[in-house]
């Protein structure tokens, strides 16, 4: 479910870098993603919540579903829990995903995990989504190694 935009420490290494680029939306209505979905952002930013951001992925598109997470326990857990998890398990994804290690990466992503409320109606997802910063993406970016 797409709820908030950007888990626990467990010990997994850092990525080598962050994800630079973040939307500046939070959105605020509920979408239900699934790995290799491909979106497009300002359908996913409007803010009418029947809008439906997902597009074929062989037509042009901002972002591609290429991990779906977990996040454990019955309590929210805090939003720096959910970015540290968010970074650090998408960032592990995104190399089996690309083929090529984010750190050196020309791609990029970001991730939308669970708000209180979309926790409290059992969301308890994060989806990692990938996107070319230079430009909108035809077909899927698996294995692109680039």
């Amino acid at each position: 479910m797409v709820s908030a935009l950007i888990g626990t420490d467990d010990g997994a290494p850092e990525p080598a870098a962050t994800p630079t680029t973040a939307p500046t939306f939070a959105p605020t209505g509920l979408v239900e993603l699934t790995v290799g979905d491909c979106l497009d952002q300002k359908k996913l930013e409007d803010g009418i919540s029947s809008t439906v951001p997902i597009v074929e992925c062989d037509s042009a598109h901002d972002l591609e579903v290429f991990a779906s997470l977990v996040v454990d326990g019955s309590a929210y857990p805090s939003v720096e829990e959910l970015v540290s998890l968010g970074t650090k398990k998408c960032a592990l994804e995104f190399t089996k995903f690309v083929g090529l290690d984010f750190g050196i990466s020309a791609l990029d992503f970001q991730y939308y995990y669970p708000t209180e409320s979309s926790w409290a109606n059992g969301d308890r997802g994060i989806d990692c989504v990938i996107f070319d910063p230079t430009q909108r993406t035809i077909g899927t970016l698996a294995d692109a190694k680039r």
